[in-house]
């Protein structure tokens, strides 16, 4: 009898490291998921302040349906607000700087340091391409 109740003793112990494990995994999953919906409320964010006209393309692929027309409509708006009013232009002037870092080749970047002390380095790959 008492082997019985041994038994039952560690089958109850082994419900409750299984129900501890399912809340620690239960928790993990909630703050993983408040992570991801973090970051994607700053990818909107930057979206809506730097590139609104992408934001417009990326909704324009949604469904069809009341909601994502209201999405859709609202988004368009911003855009023409933020072109209208000249606050879009930051974002175009990031995405050409780092334009013109992707087509500098090796060549040009070791021409532009050459001969430089270290500390100028900075100071020189900051400067406008030549061309």
């Amino acid at each position: 009898m008492l082997d019985l109740l041994d038994d039952r003793n560690r089958a109850d112990e082994r419900v409750a490291a299984v129900r501890a494990a399912d809340l620690e995994a239960e928790t993990v999953t909630r703050a993983n998921v408040a992570l991801f919906t973090r970051a994607m409320w700053i990818a909107v964010l930057m979206l809506l302040l730097l590139n609104s006209a992408a934001l417009v393309t990326v909704v324009n692929g949604f469904g069809v349906g009341p909601v994502q027309d209201a999405v859709v409509a609202l988004s368009a708006t911003w855009n023409e607000q933020m072109e209208k009013n000249g606050l879009s232009r930051p974002g175009i002037v990031i995405r050409e700087a780092v334009e013109r870092w992707r087509n500098v080749g090796w060549a040009e970047l070791h021409a532009a340091l050459d001969g430089a002390e270290p500390q100028q380095n900075a100071l020189m790959l900051r400067r406008e391409p030549r061309g």
